[in-house]
């Protein structure tokens, strides 16, 4: 009994130890990430938006005053793309749908059962 006692206090132990270093990575996390997000901005420079076109390539819609700019980032360049008007900026809508974990994961699951179907019916 006394043993059964001991590894019970192991086993508690081991598991608010894990969640001590799990708080104490998220509030590291927390720290460390505001103190760098600042870096991310400029008084007078903006990055508005950026897709991902690759690894280690972007498309960059950048605000420079009041000018924009499209510029494409790779790990060894950047490149102006071209100047856009403010008028010519339009927000594109996602469905609401696409934000979804659970509907990601079900499109590739239907997906994925759907391939593995066809023609072995």
């Amino acid at each position: 009994m006394i043993d059964v006692m001991k590894e019970l206090i192991k086993v508690i132990a081991i598991m608010i130890s894990f969640i001590g270093v799990l708080i104490l990575a998220y509030i590291t996390t927390r720290i460390i990430g505001a103190r760098y997000a600042r870096y991310g901005y400029g008084q007078f420079i903006k990055i508005i938006d950026r897709i991902i076109l690759g690894k280690d390539k972007w498309i960059c819609l950048v605000q420079v005053g009041k000018n924009y700019y499209v510029i494409g980032v790779s790990n060894r360049n950047i490149e102006l793309i071209g100047q856009i008007s403010q008028e010519d900026l339009v927000p594109l809508e996602r469905k609401k749908d696409d934000l979804y974990f659970s509907n990601i994961l079900d499109k590739y699951i239907n997906r994925w059962f759907a391939d593995r179907t066809d023609g072995h019916e």
